[in-house]
């Protein structure tokens, strides 16, 4: 039962850092499979691009509600609260489309 709940401490640390890190993993995938797009691909491989896309969209959404119900919940001397809230541009960033994919 230790592991367990060690596992659940060590992912309420981490949670916000993970995502974002996820969140750009996949914008990186997309830009660099984004040449593929026009090539003749296998159809495994275009679905892959095709849920790559559509979870960029879900995964920055759901760190951008982490990252604001992560701020409501710390306490406002907090310093790494500041440095935290930096992380919204760039997933809003995110959010503002693949522009690798599209063009």
């Amino acid at each position: 039962m230790g592991y367990l709940s060690d596992a659940v401490q060590w992912w309420d640390e981490s949670q916000l850092r993970v995502l974002v890190l996820g969140s750009l993993g996949i914008q990186y995938l997309l830009m660099v499979f984004a040449s593929g797009r026009k090539c003749s691909v296998p159809s495994w491989f275009r679905f892959l691009i095709w849920l790559l896309y559509l979870s960029s969209d879900a995964l920055a959404i759901y760190v951008l509600a982490t990252l604001f119900n992560h701020q409501t919940k710390q306490p406002a001397s907090n310093g790494s609260r500041d440095l935290e809230v930096l992380w919204a541009p760039f997933l809003l960033l995110h959010l503002g489309g693949q522009i690798f994919i599209t063009h």
